[in-house]
């Protein structure tokens, strides 16, 4: 094997430019490229008061570093058991399960009790050892904590550049309370999954993804502030669609961010809103 190992919350640009050197260097070893990733994140066990939200659910994560080339993908449950392994005991708990012939690993990666198996650990131990050096854009690292900045400030456009592709959140369609279809305007709800990242609340351009096909959507996060809502939904209209999705898996993109969470004094002017939304969604995600 030829391994690489974190935690790869977003598999972002940075995370992709590791993944795709372990790959390489799987083929130049006549192995196969493998993953190692923990679930959950293990400041959520360390630091529990600063677990971060998960800019990838676990699924969204397997998917995507599949796609990336990965044969491979392990995930070990992080719990405080583990963070107590030692580095040769952790990489017993590994040996027993693979070969691994080449490690590449990021430049800050580290592992063991106290973080004290690293690079130079590997390396006095006989592995051979790729370190791959951080990853800039604009001339700074990339880290996944700006990600989830940029996502939580509502700067999809800019977290969309990092990562790579448009950010997304997943989930079953549900049943509303039937206020979109009364202005004329048709909502699916989406559950949202437990610790998943929201968008900071208001209407954004961007489209919905389902088994059926792909449609450009005026998404919504918020609490529907002009008919006193309390409970937070994420919603989608679907332009030049008609059927019922309830139930369905429905996939909703992210593109640009139009305008904050409102409350409006009238549903009438809430349409008039909805219908700008509408227009700019078909502009801004046909182009």
């Amino acid at each position: 094997m030829a391994l690489t190992v974190g935690s790869f919350d977003g598999v972002h640009l940075g995370h992709l430019d590791v993944i795709g050197r372990a790959v390489r260097a799987a083929h130049e070893a006549n192995a196969q490229p493998a993953l190692i990733t923990f679930e959950p994140h293990p400041r959520c066990v360390l630091d529990p008061a600063n677990c971060p939200q998960s800019i990838t659910t676990l699924q969204e994560k397997l998917a995507l570093i599949g796609k990336a080339g990965i044969e491979h993908a392990i995930v070990m449950r992080f719990d405080r058991e583990l963070s107590a392994l030692s580095p040769q005991e952790f990489i017993d708990r590994l040996a027993g399960s693979m070969e691994i012939r080449r490690w590449v690993i990021g430049f800050d990666f580290a592992f063991g009790r106290g973080r004290t198996g690293n690079a130079e650990w590997l390396r006095a131990h006989g592995a051979t050892v790729e370190v791959v050096p951080p990853f800039q854009i604009d001339g700074r690292e990339l880290h996944s904590s700006e990600v989830r900045r940029l996502i939580i400030s509502g700067d999809v456009e800019n977290a969309n550049r990092i990562l790579g592709r448009e950010y997304s959140m997943a989930g079953p369609v549900e049943a509303g309370a039937q206020v979109g279809r009364q202005l004329g305007f048709p909502t699916a709800n989406i559950g949202i999954e437990p610790n998943k990242l929201v968008p900071a609340l208001g209407a954004y351009a961007g489209r919905a993804r389902f088994q059926e096909g792909e449609f450009v959507a005026a998404l919504s996060v918020g609490y529907r502030p002009t008919f006193g809502g309390t409970q937070l939904r994420v919603e989608a209209f679907l332009l030049d669609f008609e059927g019922d999705l309830y139930q369905k898996r429905l996939e909703l993109a992210f593109a640009r961010y139009l305008h904050p969470d409102i409350k409006f004094p009238t549903p009438n002017d809430l349409v008039r809103q909805l219908k700008q939304d509408v227009a700019d969604t078909r502009r801004i995600v046909s182009h």
